[in-house]
């Protein structure tokens, strides 16, 4: 066994930890909330995709017209 598996062993012979309810709660809550969020945009990806599709299929519509040079 490795470390990380007897570490992982002893880990679960733990006993588990009762949560306040109050803190349970509020974890809860704060996780649903960040969940509901409207994701940011990310203008730099898309442009990057994009430019990615269009190199791509450039490529292949030269590789494609090579064939039948």
């Amino acid at each position: 066994m490795t470390e990380v598996d007897e570490l992982l062993a002893r880990l679960r012979k733990l006993p588990p930890v009762a949560l306040d309810a109050e803190f349970e709660a509020s974890v809860r809550a704060r996780s649903v909330r960040r969940l509901r969020k409207r994701a940011r945009p990310a203008p730099v990806a898309s442009v990057a995709l994009a430019g990615t599709v269009v190199l791509y299929l450039g490529w292949a519509l030269q590789f494609a017209s090579a064939l039948y040079r």
